[in-house]
C-alpha cells in the first residue's frame, strides 16, 4: 500500500478554508481503508512555515507536494477560488486526485 502525504494549506481568515477542509476530510474518509495517508495542516501566514509553501493560496490541497488541480504555485499567499460551484475542490475531485497519485 502506497503512503501519501496530503498538505492542507490555509490561513485563518480565509472564508473558503473551512468548506475545503470539510471536503478534504470527507474525501479522506472515502479512501483511507485503501491508502495510507498522512495529513498535515499548514497555516501559510505562520512565520515558521517554509517560504515555498507561503506562496500558495488558501485553501490549497497538495498531494505529495503537487496541487490537486495541477495548478502552478502562485507568487503570494492569498485567497484562492476554484472554478465551479462552491469555489472549493469537491469531494469527488479530491478523491480523484488521491486515486491518480496511487495509480498514475
Amino acid at each position: 500500500m502506497a503512503e501519501i502525504t496530503v498538505s492542507f494549506l490555509y490561513f485563518d481568515d480565509c472564508p473558503l478554508a473551512t468548506r475545503a477542509r470539510d471536503n478534504l476530510m470527507s474525501a479522506l474518509n472515502h479512501v483511507r481503508e485503501h491508502m495510507m495517508i498522512g495529513v498535515e495542516e499548514v497555516d501559510i501566514m505562520d512565520p515558521r512555515t517554509p517560504e515555498p509553501l507561503k506562496s500558495w493560496g488558501s485553501p490549497t490541497i497538495l498531494v505529495d507536494g503537487l496541487d490537486i488541480t495541477g495548478a502552478p504555485q502562485g507568487a503570494a499567499g492569498n485567497c484562492r477560488i476554484y472554478p465551479g460551484e462552491g469555489s472549493v475542490p469537491t469531494i469527488d475531485e479530491i478523491v480523484d486526485a488521491l486515486v491518480r497519485r496511487v495509480k498514475p
